[in-house]
């Protein structure tokens, strides 16, 4: 007699994953997909969260913000963009990637697929207004920054639906994934725009005005990172109390093969790190920008690895028999 196991429905067009045990459910470009995706739409979501506070409670200091953000605003919809050109590659043909768009089953993948695709236009087109105001009529610009709001939320936590997806995986099969990568994107997207604030000077702001507004939003990073910690914890202790093969996930980032990433990428570079600058930068100072910098790209190299962990520390959990063949 032959058995034939479940197959894992994560997997491109519902194939069993890629290898075995430890194996990656997921290759690299699903990955860097995940941490593109996840920061674009957090960037998105801060610069126009940002906008849309302005707009309805406008101060000298929020119309500073605005156009401290007007960079990162702009970079937000180019990762979006690169995150899709990188689900193509994983996708392997336009051919694939037509097929995970409009043939059923409708998948988590290709909800996700259109959602990045409605924040890469409703950013893009939002971007373009805030570098041309005078292109901006006030109910379309209304209407598309709320658009790619909605659309941003839906990308943040998709990524973890979609790997909650993989039946196989206990370690994902958790709404904690969910909350730790909004949490993520989140604190990615506010350390983008902060260190694109701090790269490019929007025309005619002087510097010490740009360092203040940016540094608003850098306090922000310090209590999203605070958030984001305590979200991995949570996620930690629950996956540990859960199957074996959720534990054994554990075991591989706290003090196994990805033990170096994950301390030393997610919780060193990530959260110590950033909340330790934001510790001893007090004020005004000669350091401060160099601390947000610091900060910004600790918090980026982070996100990177949480994706990198959680994806490469999957565990298989024991298939059930649900087909005998003589």
């Amino acid at each position: 007699m032959a058995a034939h196991p479940v197959r894992n429905r994560a997997g491109r067009g519902g194939d069993a994953p890629r290898g075995k045990g430890r194996g990656m459910v997921f290759s690299w470009l699903i990955v860097g997909y995940l941490f593109l995706a996840g920061t674009g739409a957090g960037a998105f979501a801060v610069a126009a969260g940002a906008c849309v506070w302005d707009a309805c409670r406008p101060t000298a200091a929020s119309a500073a913000v605005v156009r401290a953000v007007q960079p990162g605003l702009a970079l937000a919809p180019v990762l979006v963009i690169v995150s899709a050109l990188l689900l193509l590659a994983d996708l392997g043909s336009l051919d694939a990637a037509f097929r995970v768009l409009f043939q059923p089953p409708r998948t988590v993948m290709a909800a996700g697929a259109w959602l990045v695709a409605a924040l890469a236009a409703c950013g893009a087109a939002v971007a373009a207004m805030g570098a041309m105001p005078r292109l901006a009529w006030a109910p379309v610009a209304w209407a598309l920054t709320l658009a790619g709001l909605v659309a941003a939320l839906g990308v943040m936590a998709y990524s973890g639906l979609l790997l909650s997806d993989a039946v196989a995986v206990d370690f994902w099969r958790t709404p904690w994934l969910t909350a730790l990568f909004v949490a993520s994107s989140l604190s990615c997207g506010t350390a983008l725009v902060v260190g694109a604030g701090l790269l490019a000077a929007p025309p005619g702001m002087a510097n010490q005005a740009r360092e203040d507004a940016v540094s608003a939003l850098w306090r922000l990073g310090g209590v999203l990172a605070c958030v984001e910690l305590a979200v991995l914890a949570v996620f930690l202790v629950t996956r540990g109390l859960s199957t074996e093969s959720a534990r054994a996930s554990c075991q591989l980032l706290l003090a196994g093969p990805l033990s170096i990433p994950f301390w030393g990428g997610v919780v060193g570079a990530g959260i110590v790190a950033p909340l330790a600058l934001h510790g001893a930068v007090r004020g005004r100072g000669a350091g401060r920008a160099a601390a947000m910098a610091a900060s910004a790209c600790g918090v980026l190299v982070g996100g990177a690895a949480l994706r990198l962990c959680v994806v490469a520390g999957a565990v298989m959990a024991p298939l059930a028999l649900t087909a005998v063949t003589i």
